[in-house]
């Protein structure tokens, strides 16, 4: 019956990953405007990218209903301003004072020189855990996005347990959070913008995972090992490796040629068998 149901169900189709152009013009697209909102999203995308953030660690939390008790709907926590810590060179650099007043401006902010994420709970179940970046030197570095977004966070009164995701509009006065259908839409539209379909990824085959994925695939692109990308995923397994092996034609490159020349080898399970 079971297998029955398996037949029944189409196959699964796999976010395809996106090189590190669609964060880089996201956050040009978004930066040739004036819109709170539009930098935040586009940050994010740079944040979650470098990262390798899961969608539901840096979006709006959802929640369910069960016996009239509002609940998450996962175990993951998302990160909060809490949660970054920023160095400038190998001294922490103190953000805020005990009261929770900002102590930086965003100019001696964006000096970080490096960013830590601590996670405090995620999907696995692990915790404590850190991932950390060096600046890159570039407005695009994912520790001037951090920087970016924690300071407008708390410059807009928010707080150490504000998430990352969170933004406040001035007209409304009230604060709101970006949700994983928004990072979904910028990955889209700038896919299309960018006219990927060349390279086989086209808006319809990305998605929020995206980002993810595509984060590890660069690492693997550049030659970095696969527990290194383990560990800066939080991945438990190789399970990775189902959406980057497939995916990428540099990966095979040569294999045929090593496959195509002759290399005699000898069948020594024939021992003890009676062959002369």
């Amino acid at each position: 019956m079971l297998e029955g149901y398996r037949r029944e169900d189409p196959p699964v189709v796999p976010q395809l990953a996106v090189p590190v152009e669609v964060p880089h013009a996201a956050f040009q697209t978004a930066y040739a405007t004036s819109c709170k909102v539009e930098k935040a999203k586009a940050d994010l995308a740079l944040i979650a990218f470098y990262y390798l953030l899961r969608v539901g660690e840096y979006t709006k939390p959802k929640y369910t209903t069960v016996n009239g008790v509002r609940r998450r709907t996962t175990r993951t926590k998302q990160f909060s301003i809490g949660n970054i810590g920023f160095f400038k060179d190998d001294s922490l650099l103190k953000v805020v004072d005990e009261d929770g007043n900002l102590l930086l401006s965003l100019e001696e902010l964006l000096e970080a020189t490096s960013a830590t994420l601590k996670i405090t709970n995620q999907k696995n179940g692990r915790m404590g855990e850190t991932i950390h970046h060096e600046c890159t030197g570039h407005d695009t570095s994912p520790v001037k996005a951090l920087a970016r977004r924690v300071h407008q966070i708390l410059a807009d009164g928010g707080s150490k347990d504000s998430l990352l995701c969170n933004y406040f509009d001035s007209d409304s006065e009230q604060w709101f959070a970006i949700t994983a259908d928004q990072m979904r839409q910028v990955i889209k539209t700038t896919v299309t913008k960018l006219d990927l379909k060349a390279k086989g990824i086209t808006a319809d085959l990305v998605g929020s995972h995206s980002l993810r994925s595509g984060g590890a695939m660069a690492l693997k692109l550049h030659g970095i090992d696969d527990i290194t990308i383990k560990k800066m995923g939080r991945w438990s397994s190789l399970t990775f490796t189902m959406y980057i092996h497939t995916q990428i034609a540099h990966l095979s490159a040569g294999i045929s040629s090593a496959m195509s020349t002759p290399l005699p080898y000898v069948n020594i399970a024939a021992v003890g068998i009676g062959h002369a």
